[in-house]
C-alpha cells in the first residue's frame, strides 16, 4: 500500500468513527450538493435574486411611504393642536365679551331703574307739595268760613266772607311764621 492509500484509509477510519458515516457516502453527498448548487445557480439564481431585489425595493418604498405618512400625520396633528388652541382662545374671548356685555347691560338697567326711581320720587314730591298746597288752601277756606260763622254768631249779623277772609289769612300767615 502506498502512502496515499494509507492516508485515505486513515481518514476514512477517522471520519467513520467521528461521524459514523462512510467516506464514500460523504463524498457522494458533497458532490450531490455541489451539483445541486450549480443547477440552482444556473437555472434559479437569477429569479431568486430578482425576487429578492423586488422585495427589497417594495419594502423600501413601503418604508418611505410610512415615513411620509407619519410626517404628514405629525404635521396634521400640529395643525389641529394649533386650531384647537385658537378655538379655545376665541371661546375664551367670546365668554369674556359676553360677560362684559352682561355687566354693561346690568349697569344700564340699574342706571335706568335709578333714573325712573328718581323721576317717581320727584313726581311724588311735586304731588305731595301740590296736595299740601291744596290742603293748605282748603284749610284756609275752611278757617275763613268757620271764622265768619263765629263772627256772625258773635255779632249776630251776617259778615261778608271776603272782608273777613283778608283778616283771617293775615292771622294764619302770622301764626305759621311763629
Amino acid at each position: 500500500m502506498s502512502f496515499f492509500e494509507k492516508l485515505v484509509s486513515g481518514i476514512e477510519s477517522v471520519v467513520e468513527q467521528a461521524l459514523g458515516i462512510n467516506l464514500l457516502d460523504m463524498i457522494v453527498q458533497i458532490l450531490a450538493t455541489l451539483i445541486l448548487v450549480l443547477i440552482v445557480k444556473k437555472f434559479f439564481w437569477g429569479r431568486i435574486t430578482e425576487f429578492l431585489e423586488k422585495r427589497k425595493a417594495y419594502m423600501e418604498k413601503e418604508l418611505t411611504e410610512a415615513e411620509k405618512t407619519n410626517s404628514e400625520a405629525f404635521e396634521l396633528k400640529k395643525t389641529r393642536e394649533k386650531e384647537l388652541k385658537e378655538i379655545r382662545e376665541k371661546s375664551k374671548n367670546y365668554f369674556e365679551n359676553a360677560k362684559q356685555r352682561g355687566k354693561d347691560e346690568e349697569s344700564r338697567i340699574i342706571n335706568h331703574a335709578k333714573r325712573e326711581a328718581d323721576t317717581i320720587i320727584t313726581n311724588a314730591q311735586k304731588e305731595i307739595e301740590s296736595e299740601q298746597k291744596k290742603a293748605k288752601e282748603t284749610l284756609q277756606k275752611e278757617i275763613v268760613s268757620i271764622a265768619s260763622l263765629m263772627a256772625e254768631k258773635v255779632i249776630r249779623k251776617k259778615v261778608d266772607a271776603s272782608d273777613f277772609q283778608d283778616l283771617t289769612i293775615e292771622d294764619i300767615e302770622s301764626s305759621e311764621e311763629l
